[in-house]
């Protein structure tokens, strides 16, 4: 049978039409009170103590308003739903902020029985929760004795307004309130100093994410820990996220550790420090001078040798001896600092010695350089023995490591066995490990029946050793339940002795491990899948975390970088150290691409340490979550020589093939075209000889024109022959080094009566006076451009040729530039090099000698271009590889 709801309405009178009594009456199981005032509504709720109130509000003085704000001053768990017009909605919201279940409009309460059974529901949720942390701190109490002897301030808080459920005395005293259990932490901390605390709880509470602030000044003003004088504190709060079994954030944890001693040391040893500056001769520092030209040491006072244990005559004897007892591991530092010293910096640096008495000393070095025209000629400094400022600052790291493990305690259950009482408890996480509920009572037999047999006898010599060392252990174990199920547990078990130091309890805290476990070992099964796959590949595949650090590496990484005359890749190398140094900034320039998302392919060149020159084929690839967050990069580089040189030999054939196919084509052409003609005629002629009488008047003629025919066929046949005889001739011939200057003194003395006849002129600018290469072939080439410059000049203007030479990259460039006729480029450029092809019918030719000079051009390797105008000129530009 339903409970039936018992509902307070406060309803306004200037609104009441009766709609929201109506909107309850759907359901019979309401019990509905209605008042119309403020005083009225409070008196009702002490004699009708209502489920639910349902209030009519308007502005923040509006009667509903101040029923809200009165019920959440009282400790009653009261449901508060607001009903309200549109025009004040946002007064409902700032309702719904500061706690209120839900708000209406009167327009819409076809949703008010929804709504109220919601609010209900919720806030049956929130007592049912509130209950079950209650008791979860009870069955805790050892967990809180615990951590009430603590020698630091401990906090746990639940919900978003972040409300106390523990704080041990320590915490208390910080706050100088003598009571903030079940307080928000805004009310504990109401000044506008403390606003950084409510901060920094909303947004670990909001992220998850742990908030650490050192050295926290804090003044009292009754002081703390039982001592009226210790008003001011230092201390190292950690604040944490608490979460539930489905890992959602429930409260936080307040962690916070006394370190008022060791920051008041600290800054007394600074304040003295600074005093000893002025009086370093009395106390125990050193100052000393050193003469840096002669390495020697002008003054030394009497601390030197009580730091380091040697005399002065040890120093004076040996300058060098403060290096030497420097630990090797921190050499790094004092180089570090002669290099600024040398720059006119003053430096000062920490680093340990070796005591002449072998102990370990940490000493502090204040530097001051003294340059002469940029030259360093003393150094004097003061030198301090900072040992117990270490020691300190490592009792700080020892205690915040301390902090690490309490926080880890903090999260998981934990058991506590009474050994005079023989009385076993766990806390609902450890019975749930144990496949237990709730109601599970746990007993010394119920716990050994679990453990696995194989690890019965070394986890109960553990205990017992623990019990006869009287010293805390770690533990690992695992059960398993009668159907056969395993888990692993790992924890630190924990001893408490009596006075006597007989032990009287035992507690600690477990963890399943089981899938941690499970997840490592499939890890280390795919590790060992992905490096076998990786080492019976053709390429070298290495791995390199975000800092370019070697992670791991196949097998054909080592024999690559073997090969290459490096050492073995190891794990922790810097992947650049396998690249040469002019190859950094590319390589960081790719780094960046990659991290950036893209995948980057190369191919590199490298000569061998046998001096074999090899292709690699080189590939990053970023490696990236599900984020997109870089967490390294994957290298691979794979040996393509053998591809290169195919791809090059097919370059080289494809190349022939392709000239082969060209010449073709021209001799094709030359045959069909320049052949035709003289055969044509001769067959025309000999017909009309079979038809004429030999002795008739033109018989004779047609004999002469055999006979021209037969003598131009004669021609073109001994054209096609000089053609094929370059072709055949191809440098197979043997180069040699030509001296252009004589060779173009022969051709000048071959054709010596046609240049003085034109009067033609020379000019040279020969950077480069030898040429090797096929000597017949540059005499035919210098040959015709030199004949052309003679042939096509202006009529008006002697002719005058430039010939240029010079060397670019591994190319001989040889440059002639004539002042002659000029060619149409734009009419006859494509058609300049063909056979048989002339564009000046006034001077007499064939068309062979540009065709032939290219021909012998490309068969050295070589290209030629030209460049000319009509009436200006010519200009050839020959190369050829060196």
């Amino acid at each position: 049978m339903k409970k039936t709801l018992r509902i307070i309405l406060l309803e306004d009178p200037e609104y009441d039409q009766g709609e929201i009594a109506d909107a309850l009456r759907s359901d019979a199981e309401v019990d509905l009170l209605k008042v119309y005032t403020f005083k009225d509504y409070v008196e009702a709720w002490n004699e009708f103590t209502p489920d639910l109130t349902l209030a009519s509000f308007s502005g923040p003085e509006s009667a509903g308003c101040q029923a809200f704000y009165w019920l959440k001053g009282t400790e009653h768990e009261a449901v508060f739903i607001g009903i309200s017009s549109p025009e004040f909605e946002q007064e409902g919201i700032s309702l719904l902020k500061q706690g209120a279940a839900d708000y209406l409009l009167r327009d819409r309460l076809t949703r008010l029985p929804f709504a109220v059974l919601d609010a209900l529901e919720k806030a049956r949720l929130k007592e049912q929760s509130q209950n079950e942390l209650q008791s979860l701190l009870k069955e805790g109490r050892h967990f809180e004795q615990l951590l009430q002897k603590v020698p630091s301030a401990v906090a746990i808080l639940l919900g978003p307004t972040h409300i106390f459920q523990f704080a041990n005395s320590f915490y208390c005293e910080l706050t100088e309130k003598k009571q903030i259990h079940q307080l928000p932490l805004k009310e504990v901390y109401t000044l506008p100093e403390h606003q950084f605390i409510i901060q920094v709880a909303d947004q670990v509470y909001r992220t998850g994410e742990t908030f650490l602030d050192k050295e926290v000044f804090i003044r009292l003003e009754q002081g703390i820990l039982g001592n009226p004088s210790l008003t001011s504190l230092y201390i190292n709060f950690t604040v944490q996220a608490l979460r539930n079994n489905e890992g959602e954030i429930e409260g936080l944890l307040i962690f916070g550790i006394d370190v008022t001693e060791q920051v008041q040391a600290r800054k007394e040893t600074e304040r003295v420090n600074q005093e000893i500056d002025k009086l370093f001769e009395a106390v125990n520092e050193g100052f000393f001078l050193r003469d840096i030209v002669h390495n020697r040491y002008l003054q030394l006072s009497a601390g030197c040798p009580r730091i380091y244990g040697y005399t002065i005559a040890e120093f004076q004897e040996n300058p060098d001896l403060w290096y030497e007892i420097i630990y090797p591991e921190d050499r790094h530092i004092a180089d570090k600092a002669d290099v600024l010293l040398l720059k006119g910096e003053q430096v000062k640096n920490q680093y340990r010695i070796t005591h002449k008495d072998k102990s370990m000393r940490w000493v502090e070095v204040r530097a001051l350089p003294n340059l002469v025209n940029g030259e360093l000629l003393t150094v004097e400094g003061v030198v301090s023995d900072i040992t117990q400022r270490k020691l300190s600052e490592e009792k700080i790291r020892l205690a915040e490591a301390g902090l690490s493990e309490a926080q880890k305690m903090a999260q998981i259950g934990n058991w506590n066995y009474d050994l005079k009482k023989q009385e076993l408890t766990w806390s609902d996480g450890l019975k749930e490990i144990y496949w237990g509920d709730e109601s599970l009572i746990p007993a010394n037999q119920y716990f050994e029946d679990l453990v696995h047999p194989e690890d019965k006898l070394r986890l109960q010599y553990e205990v017992d050793k623990m019990k006869r060392l009287g010293r805390n252990m770690k533990t690992s174990f695992r059960i398993m339940n009668p159907e056969g199920e395993v888990k692993i547990l790992t924890g630190e078990n924990r001893i408490e002795l009596d006075d006597e130091g007989n032990p009287i309890r035992l507690y600690g805290i477990l963890q399943d491990v089981t899938t941690l476990k499970v997840s490592e070992e499939t890890l280390r099964k795919s590790e060992a899948n992905l490096r076998t796959l990786l080492n019976h590949t053709d390429a070298a595949y290495i791995l390199v975390d975000h800092e370019l650090k070697i992670v791991s590496y196949s097998q054909k990484a080592t024999e690559v970088a073997e090969f290459r005359g490096h050492a073995k890749p190891f794990e922790g190398t810097h992947i650049f150290d396998y690249f040469i140094e002019q190859k950094r900034s590319k390589l960081e320039k790719i780094v960046k691409e990659v991290i950036n998302g893209k995948n980057i392919s190369y191919e590199i060149k490298a000569k061998e340490k046998d001096g074999i020159e090899k292709w690699y084929a080189i590939k990053w690839v970023g490696v990236h979550d599900f984020e997109h967050k870089n967490w390294g990069f994957i290298l691979s580089v794979k040996d393509i020589t053998l591809k290169k040189k195919l791809a090059d030999q097919q370059h080289q054939l494809t190349s022939e093939l392709i000239m082969r196919n060209k010449d073709l084509e021209q001799f094709t052409y030359v045959v069909s075209h320049n052949l035709r003609a003289p055969v044509a005629n001769i067959i025309g002629l000999s017909e009309l000889m079979n038809t004429t009488p030999p002795d008739q008047a033109g018989s004779a003629e047609l004999m002469r024109g055999l006979r021209t025919s037969i003598k131009n066929l004669d021609t073109v046949i001994k054209d096609l022959n000089d053609v094929l005889q370059v072709k055949k001739d191809s440098p197979g011939r043997i180069k040699e080094s030509v001296d252009l200057r004589v060779l173009i003194e022969e051709i000048q003395s071959s054709i010596n009566h046609l240049l003085e006849k034109e009067q033609m002129t020379f000019k040279y600018e020969l950077e480069v006076p030898h040429a090797y290469t096929v000597r017949g072939y540059l005499y035919n080439i210098f040959y015709n451009l030199i004949l052309n410059s003679l042939k096509y000049r202006l009529p008006h203007l002697a002719p005058c040729l430039r010939i240029k030479t010079y060397l670019t990259g591994n190319h001989l460039n040889m440059v002639f530039t004539d002042n002659g006729k000029g060619i149409d480029m734009r009419k006859y450029g494509t058609e300049l090099f063909g056979l048989y092809k002339r564009f000046d019918m006034d001077v007499e030719g064939k068309g062979m000698g540009l065709f032939m000079v290219k021909t012998q051009i490309e068969d050295l390797g070589g290209s030629i271009q030209v460049k000319s105008e009509l009436e200006k000129g010519t200009t050839f530009h020959i190369m050829l590889p060196v």
